[in-house]
């Protein structure tokens, strides 16, 4: 056999891998992710109230208001 014969052997083999995981990944049996907050932290009301405090400054200076 020559090299790219068995080149080709192995990419139609790992192609078939690929494929094979991929449809795993996407049909296979999926259980839901529990997702879970951490308790917010004091300083992180005051930097959220920043933000939006910011978000409406820039929002009323692009209105023109």
């Amino acid at each position: 056999m020559a090299a790219t014969t068995v080149t080709t052997i192995f990419m139609i083999l790992f192609a078939l891998g690929v494929t094979a995981l991929a449809l795993y990944g996407w049909f296979g049996s999926w259980d839901a992710a529990v997702r879970t907050f951490a308790p917010q932290d004091p300083d992180d009301a005051e930097i959220e109230a920043a933000v939006d405090e910011l978000r409406r400054a820039i929002r009323d200076y692009e209105s023109g208001t």
